[in-house]
């Protein structure tokens, strides 16, 4: 059944059975991510089967983790390790270019899904170090990765838009 009707009340249970009102701050950093993995899957049906495609989807993978730990509260550490951020890290040193200044996204849809993507994380990001600030339980490691993620958005939609082979511009760490 795709319903229980157990959040009728304004309600939801996390990993461990921990009851939170739907407006809890931990509940809109996990609803943040998981708007952030629509938009990146609308950016990866944009690329197909193409690397950029399959690197995407890496990232969505790795959004599951970061949103089941922080559903799991006290279990920080359990789900998303150092090398989901060595990854993002490894794919910038490649595309690494120097700043040019603020950009207005839309030169294709593609790209633009990656802005509306990398805009979404920074909110969660947000709200994220907030949390931390208020004495709840958050993997450093979370922080890490979005900060991470957002610059990886960034450099993947300039990649985009200056039409780089998606084969060339992904290292194999992100695609393997």
């Amino acid at each position: 059944m795709l319903y229980t009707g157990q959040g009728d009340g304004g309600f939801t249970r996390l990993i461990g059975g921990a009851a939170l009102p739907k407006c809890d701050r931990r509940l809109e950093t996990i609803g943040a991510l998981d708007e952030a993995q629509a938009h990146l899957g609308l950016a990866r049906a944009s690329f197909h089967a193409t690397a950029w495609a399959i690197a995407i989807s890496r990232v969505q993978a790795d959004l599951r983790l970061l949103m089941a730990e922080l559903a799991a509260p006290g279990t920080a550490g359990a789900f998303l390790e150092e090398a989901h951020t060595e990854r993002l890290e490894a794919d910038l040193h490649v595309w690494d270019a120097p700043f040019q200044g603020f950009i207005s996204p839309g030169e294709g849809m593609g790209s633009a899904h990656l802005h509306v993507a990398r805009t979404v994380i920074r909110r969660a990001e947000r709200q994220a170090v907030g949390l931390a600030q208020a004495g709840e339980p958050v993997n450093p490691r979370v922080i890490t990765y979005l900060n991470r993620l957002s610059s990886w958005l960034f450099a993947l939609a300039l990649q985009v838009d200056a039409g780089e082979a998606d084969t060339a511009s992904i290292p194999i760490t992100s695609v393997a």
